[in-house]
């Protein structure tokens, strides 16, 4: 009886630390813990999030330009690029556990042609404008407006399905940093603004 008695304490108490142990991390939390924060915060601290070399700049559209126009384009691109819905679709582990990919879903607006209608506009305006002798502060108003005009009527009916590099590094599962690492994830997330920068500079190469 004793020794049965043993059995069952021993029994009881393994499946008590099994039950206990820590879950296998997921590549998919972590995705969604930075998008999350995105959403809510996107002057946090990513860089715990991210294997490599990550500057939160990356994640922040900023200039070194403090003209209203500046600002107002800044918080303009912030306020739609944070503004989107995404679906976790599937997480793949590779073999030998050290990478990953998680397949998102994002709804976005398409802030890759406002930023070029915005840009290509604004150039045609800005060079009459100034040959009409207009003032700096009128230039920027102008831009202002042109902002407001495109901006105002967006829809957040882009979407785009993308993968997320990972690598599991000490334990946790990190997103893969680097300019080409995760290009096409955040290329959706920003709505396409990867893409349509990258097209619209290599179109004014080919037209010098």
């Amino acid at each position: 009886m004793k020794k049965f008695v043993v059995m069952l304490i021993s029994m009881f108490l393994s499946l008590s630390i099994l039950g206990c142990a820590k879950p296998e991390p997921k590549p998919s939390e972590t995705v969604t813990k930075v998008l999350n924060l995105l959403k809510t915060d996107v002057q946090a601290d990513f860089s715990p999030y991210f294997h490599g070399e990550f500057d939160n700049s990356d994640f922040v559209p900023t200039s070194k330009d403090d003209s209203e126009l500046a600002k107002k384009l800044e918080s303009t691109l912030i306020a739609r690029y944070t503004d989107f819905d995404y679906v976790i679709l599937n997480e793949t582990i590779a073999e030998d556990k050290k990478t990953a990919t998680v397949e998102v879903e994002f709804t976005t607006y398409d802030i890759g042609t406002l930023i070029i209608s915005f840009i290509t506009q604004y150039i045609v305006k800005a060079f009459e404008l100034a040959f009409a002798g207009k003032t700096e502060a009128e230039l920027n108003q102008a831009g202002i407006d042109l902002l407001d005009t495109l901006s105002k009527d967006m829809k957040k009916d882009k979407v785009s399905r993308v993968s997320a590099s990972l690598s599991f590094v000490n334990g946790v599962w990190l997103i893969d940093a680097g300019e080409e690492k995760n290009r096409g994830f955040f290329n959706g997330l920003t709505g396409g603004m990867i893409d349509s920068i990258e097209k619209w500079t290599e179109s004014m190469g080919e037209d010098e």
